[in-house]
């Protein structure tokens, strides 16, 4: 009797542990694959971003050439501006949901701000502040750098 329950006791201590092992190698590949989406997510808002800013600023370059010739906006023009910006707001929304990385998110709220700064510095037909144009650009195109740069310390660190 007391053989036959040391062999029950076995095999049930065996089902155990390799139910264990399973549910362990489950959780882990479960895992894996989580942080697999989460990283392509991530990627996917930080290449839209980064789009979008690129976009955005050409866009506003447009803009100052239009107010350099003395020419104002056309709806078309005001219209394709907004929805730049607008692809921004959204690329940076959708970048808040994939990662909590506060260097990359400032990079990225400062990128906006210039982008914005850039068209402010020709407001009217004639009116371009050009050492502003200058000045914003040159910020512009250094915080784009930086913002790569943090991006591709997130990808891998």
């Amino acid at each position: 009797m007391a053989a036959t329950l040391i062999a029950v006791l076995g095999t049930l201590a065996g089902a155990v542990t390799a139910g264990l092992l399973q549910h362990l190698t489950a959780t882990r590949a479960a895992r894996r694959v989580d942080a697999e989406r989460r990283r392509a997510e991530f990627v996917a808002a930080v290449r839209a971003v980064l789009k979008a800013y690129v976009y955005l600023r050409g866009e506003q370059y447009h803009k100052i050439d239009a107010r350099r010739e003395g020419r104002g906006d056309t709806e078309e023009s005001r219209r394709l501006r907004y929805d730049r910006r607008s692809d921004l707001t959204a690329a940076i929304d959708d970048l808040y949901t994939a990662t909590d990385d506060q260097q990359l998110l400032a990079a990225v709220e400062k990128a906006r701000e210039l982008a914005v700064a850039l068209g402010d510095a020709a407001p009217a037909p004639g009116a371009v502040d050009e050492a502003a144009v200058a000045r914003i650009g040159q910020q512009a195109r250094e915080t784009h750098t930086a913002l790569r740069q943090s991006v591709h310390r997130a990808l891998y660190r």
